[in-house]
């Protein structure tokens, strides 16, 4: 089921492991941005994370998982806003949710996913963390019970971020046979909002995730 575009497909999977080791200053610069944020508000309470967390997951939903998305400034800056909250309510929430979990994909910036997505249709992406097994699978699912697989495994740094290095990725088809490509590199995603049933969070090269627990 495998197509070509203007390269081979097993070309663009390579990209797909080995562009993650960049590591890009776009984050720590929205961090510094949103650091400098006035705290104005800091009498907030959990309803107006609430409220942001409503309004991102609404637009998120309508963007199509980030295809082709015309939004991402937008969410962007509601993310931002969620990020101050959360840093302000932290002392004062009490939340005690895993991270442990299979993550359905709701939205990404992250162009090698989104690639796999708008090239296979009716794909469906997920993420699946073992916090006691130190491990994090990446996962686009195909039609057909075909996938294409990468394995990590990770290191929980603190309770927002987590370190990650590539183990192994390949081409999984349903009748077990697996076309491998080899991984390269490693980096960190920090986890901004974990809640009962969503999670956003942002990686080393300044990508975004939010993802639906399963």
């Amino acid at each position: 089921m495998i197509t070509t575009t203007t390269m081979s497909s097993q070309t663009r999977l390579k990209e797909c492991c080995c562009s993650r080791c960049t590591s890009r200053e776009t984050f720590s610069r929205r961090r510094k941005k949103v650091a400098f944020v006035s705290r104005s508000a800091s009498s907030s309470s959990s309803s107006s994370s609430s409220g942001t967390l409503d309004e991102l997951i609404s637009i998120a939903s309508s963007d199509d998982r980030g295809i082709g998305s015309t939004r991402r400034r937008e969410i962007e800056s509601i993310i931002d806003r969620l990020l101050l909250e959360e840093e302000e309510e932290k002392n004062t929430k009490n939340n005690n949710f895993s991270v442990s979990a299979r993550w359905k994909l709701l939205w990404t910036s992250e162009r090698e996913t989104l690639f796999l997505l708008e090239t296979f249709q009716n794909s469906l992406a997920y993420q699946t963390i073992d916090e006691k097994a130190k491990t994090l699978r990446n996962a686009v699912e195909f039609s057909g019970g075909n996938a294409f697989v990468v394995e990590s495994e990770i290191e929980i740094l603190d309770e927002r971020k987590v370190n990650f290095t590539f183990l192994s990725a390949g081409l999984k088809f349903s009748n077990g046979f697996t076309l491998p490509v080899p991984p390269v590199g490693k980096g960190w995603f920090e986890n901004i909002y974990v809640g009962e049933r969503y999670r956003v969070a942002r990686d080393s090269r300044g990508d975004t995730l939010i993802v639906e627990r399963c």
